[in-house]
């Protein structure tokens, strides 16, 4: 079973390179994962609830506008607050080494603003 969901991207103040106060981090943080939460339960609702046996696989595609240089690393510390929240949504079973191994992050670059986002790809790996 593969699942494949469309969330927006992560607001720049929760890249590791972002400087601001802990408690507006915090606040960020918090929202975007909500805001996770929220897309990854309404995903729940319109098709079945995931089964997994063993590890999940999560692999992430950045959809940026745009021809500015990005570090890939650092906008997959920024969806870290995106991965909590599927987990509370009951998309991921968990986000420890045990139940979860992260494929390769990419950036596709994309014509329009309105295209940005990130896809999430989650699937089970069969061993």
């Amino acid at each position: 079973m593969k699942i494949t969901l469309s969330l927006p991207l992560p607001p720049p103040a929760l890249s590791p390179n972002a400087r601001l106060h802990f408690q507006e981090k915090g606040r960020i943080t918090k929202a975007y994962r909500q805001m996770a939460k929220v897309w990854g339960k309404e995903f729940l609702h319109r098709g079945q609830r995931p089964c997994y046996d063993g590890t999940v696989r999560l692999t992430e595609t950045y959809r940026i506008a745009g021809k500015r240089r990005h570090d890939v690393r650092n906008l997959f510390a920024a969806f870290k607050a995106g991965e909590d929240g599927l987990v509370d949504a009951g998309l991921l079973p968990g986000d420890d080494d045990s139940v979860l191994e992260h494929g390769p992050p990419r950036i596709e670059r994309v014509k329009t603003k309105a295209e940005e986002g990130v896809v999430v790809e989650i699937e089970e790996v069969l061993t």
